[in-house]
């Protein structure tokens, strides 16, 4: 479009070219606004629609995060079972010889902690993952054969000389007394050593062997220890029961694993009806909590060691 300007001497508007600065200034202008508009444009589309290429990546990655969730719930559930293997095999090597069992898997215990993997890619925490688990999967099964092996080396003899349940029958965790170390006697109220896990029961309810054995020695008395008995085991285990209401075996006796051998009572100094019970091994005193693994889940030899140990007082 011409530019026109007037002249006053002829009284007329007459043309006007446009010089080269003013027509590359415009195209400048042009070319500006034309880019701001296109930028413009662009935000606000990518605002509110998402590309075929973004789409398919954000379903990849919810389908990534998802995976990475079930291997993560599959990784702690084997760790339980991990760690139940772990603590069984180290109670049956406790058991037997009186030690902490030696790491024997060091190079296995540097794994990757989740925490850093949450500053990682999904392809990578998906891949990392995946890595911990089979690698988990991997230590369980060794230890699981492990496990096989330390309980195929014991013999069935071993095993039927090992005490290692409750000499009661339905006994109730929760009401477990108090068990070996210094407590508080009943009558005296002094500190002295408890040598037992005391057992409440019900007067005349049965106790039993918890391991094959023979009876070396039955007591009846109304004073200290109240009626007692005690088992001769093989492998130099031997185990004690006190406050009877009454022995139902003789010395010299045989008694197989199950084998009532009196009932539960109060007689001694007994604050009231329970069983005393003590677990000895080459003259050692043991932690009877420790000798009932063959009836108890992790958690429950949890709750019956704090209860044990919870509780201040004796009932002897």
């Amino acid at each position: 479009m011409s530019k026109y300007q007037f002249n006053r001497d002829q009284l007329r508007f007459i043309e006007v070219g446009r010089s080269i600065k003013e027509m590359v200034t415009k195209a400048l202008m042009a070319v500006v606004v034309s880019l701001a508009l296109a930028v413009l444009y662009y935000f606000l589309f990518s605002s509110l629609f998402n590309t075929p290429e973004e789409q398919f990546l954000i379903r990849e990655g919810r389908i990534i995060t998802q995976e990475y969730e079930r291997l993560q719930g599959k990784m702690e559930a084997l760790d339980l079972v991990l760690d139940d293997l772990e603590e069984r095999d180290r109670d049956i090597y406790r058991t037997l010889f009186k030690s902490d069992p030696p790491e024997i898997d060091q190079e296995n215990k540097s794994f990757i902690s989740l925490q850093s993997l949450s500053s990682w890619g999904y392809f990578n925490l998906v891949r990392q993952t995946d890595t911990l688990y089979r690698r988990l999967e991997g230590r369980a099964e060794r230890i699981n054969r492990l496990f096989g092996a330390i309980v195929a080396s014991i013999t069935s003899e071993k095993i039927a000389s090992i005490p290692d349940v409750i000499p009661l029958r339905d006994f109730d965790i929760v009401r477990v007394g108090a068990t070996i170390g210094e407590r508080i006697h009943p009558f005296y109220k002094t500190i002295r050593m408890h040598s037992g896990l005391d057992l409440p029961a019900a007067l005349g309810a049965d106790v039993l062997a918890p391991a094959d054995g023979t009876v070396t020695k039955v007591v009846v008395s109304q004073r200290g220890d109240g009626n007692s008995v005690t088992i001769e085991h093989a492998f130099g285990y031997h185990t004690v029961y006190k406050h009877l209401d009454g022995a139902l075996v003789r010395n010299g006796q045989k008694v197989t694993k199950g084998t009532i051998i009196g009932r539960a009572g109060n007689s001694g100094m007994s604050l009231a009806p329970h069983l005393h019970y003590e677990v000895w091994r080459d003259g050692e005193m043991m932690n009877p909590i420790h000798y009932c693994y063959a009836q108890l889940s992790p958690e429950e030899y949890n709750q019956l060691m704090m209860a044990g140990y919870n509780s201040g007082q004796s009932l002897d």
